[in-house]
């Protein structure tokens, strides 16, 4: 998550992967969640040999030839051998020990199913066979293993070979990470497999513009470039000079989702609110298709101790949420931590719920449902010692219900409200 006035991380992690969206190699975390085998029934072969593959390429991007596959032990599925073609392949680095990987397993196996006559999954991992072989074993969902969930191949990169021609090479810290290899064995796309839907879906039907992923992963390059000039710029607290470049940077390069990304959190780290607050607003309009920046967006914007906006935050994550038919158990938790913010916990709680029924038993999701449901505890036990402290009037009301008669129309509009609330209007 984004911390109120963090500097470098606050600019970093932005773009592609979104909040809660990825894993750093070093932050494992203990949550147990489940996935089903890999019903896999595509089998690929090819003519090399993965031993006879070049060292891994130095550079690895948008429009490049995919460095192939050098695999150590396959746990799931047929094997697959280099070179990756004639179909379209997608190598995506994952670990056990990272929830958001976890979270987008059964996506994974769903996008599988679905394109099973056109696509292979593949998942890499670093870690060794009794390590994959005990996670496939742990529960899921309800009574699913991991073993039950996972519908596509899963293999293991005992040598590194693979996280040094994918990952390293193309720059990407973070995991999960998806790369796309066309069917002629160029790299198509890359990126957080919470947004692989679209572009897959163009790549399977022919549909894809290449030039412009490449002109447009290039850009994201320079952005990242541009992100390590405006952190050196924030940590001398140089706020003027830190706008002036990216103002420089749109003029040459256009603007785009990310750069007002970084205005907003430039500006929050500066602490002008006012015109953070208009850049937010230009950021949610055009992010508003796009779910996993608008639950970004969203987060920072409560998180960051800073109560302004917090309805245009929920705003950006309900719309989030809806983009994801309310099944992201990450997003919802994001709604529910607007509505939290905004003081309305029995709002907090009822999207909570969603969060843990969506979360395929993530800890941190249910461990925030329980602070929200004790909160609430705490509230209605002090309220009720309130109540048992106050001297009865015997002129106040109804003695035999011990309610005090309701104004018909005072009544009528708080109903009215509720209503509202539980069935908000489509935005």
């Amino acid at each position: 998550m984004f911390q109120p006035r963090s500097l470098v991380s606050a600019l970093l992690l932005v773009g592609v992967i979104g909040w809660t969206s990825g894993c750093r190699d070093a932050s494992q975390d203990d949550a147990a969640d489940g996935l089903q085998p890999p019903v896999v029934s595509d089998a690929m072969v090819a003519d090399s040999d993965p031993s006879s593959l070049p060292g891994p390429p130095e550079k690895l991007g948008v429009g490049d030839p995919s460095p192939g596959l050098k695999i150590a032990n396959w746990i799931r599925g047929e094997p697959v051998q280099a070179p990756l073609r004639d179909r379209v392949h997608v190598v995506e680095f994952w670990a056990t020990w990272c929830g958001p990987c976890r979270s987008g397993m059964p996506h994974i196996s769903e996008l599988q199913n679905e394109f099973a006559d056109e696509v292979t999954f593949i998942g890499v991992t670093d870690e060794d066979e009794a390590t994959v072989a005990g996670f496939l074993g742990q529960t899921a969902m309800e009574d699913k293993t991991w073993d039950d969930v996972i519908e596509y191949r899963l293999a293991i990169d005992s040598e590194g070979w693979m996280n040094r021609a994918y990952m390293k090479a193309a720059g990407q810290g973070g995991i999960p990470c998806a790369f796309v290899v066309g069917r002629d064995g160029i790299i198509e796309w890359i990126g957080h497999p919470g947004t692989i839907d679209q572009p897959l879906q163009e790549i399977v039907a022919g549909t894809w513009d290449r030039q412009a992923a490449i002109a447009e992963y290039k850009q994201q390059e320079k952005l990242q470039e541009l992100a390590a000039e405006v952190s050196a710029m924030l940590r001398e607290q140089e706020y003027d000079a830190a706008l002036e470049r990216m103002n420089q940077f749109e003029k040459a390069e256009g603007t785009s989702k990310t750069l007002l990304n970084y205005r907003v959190r430039v500006l929050e780290i500066a602490g002008r609110t006012n015109e953070a607050a208009v850049a937010r607003e230009a950021l949610v309009q055009a992010a508003w298709d796009d779910a996993m920046l608008l639950s970004q967006i969203a987060w920072t914007t409560a998180t960051n101790g800073d109560p302004s906006d917090l309805e245009l935050a929920l705003k950006a994550a309900k719309r989030a949420s809806q983009l994801r038919d309310n099944e992201d158990a990450s997003i919802l938790d994001t709604v529910a931590r607007c509505y939290y913010e905004l003081g309305r916990l029995d709002e907090a709680i009822k999207w909570q719920r969603q969060a843990v029924e969506h979360s395929d038993g993530q800890k941190q999701i249910e461990a925030t449902l329980k602070s929200y449901l004790d909160e609430q505890a705490d509230a209605e036990q002090a309220e009720s010692g309130d109540k048992a402290s106050e001297p009865k009037d015997a002129d106040s009301g109804d003695t035999d219900s011990g309610v005090p008669a309701a104004d018909d129309e005072t009544g009528e509009a708080a109903e009215s409200n509720v209503e509202a609330d539980q069935e908000p209007a489509a935005e």
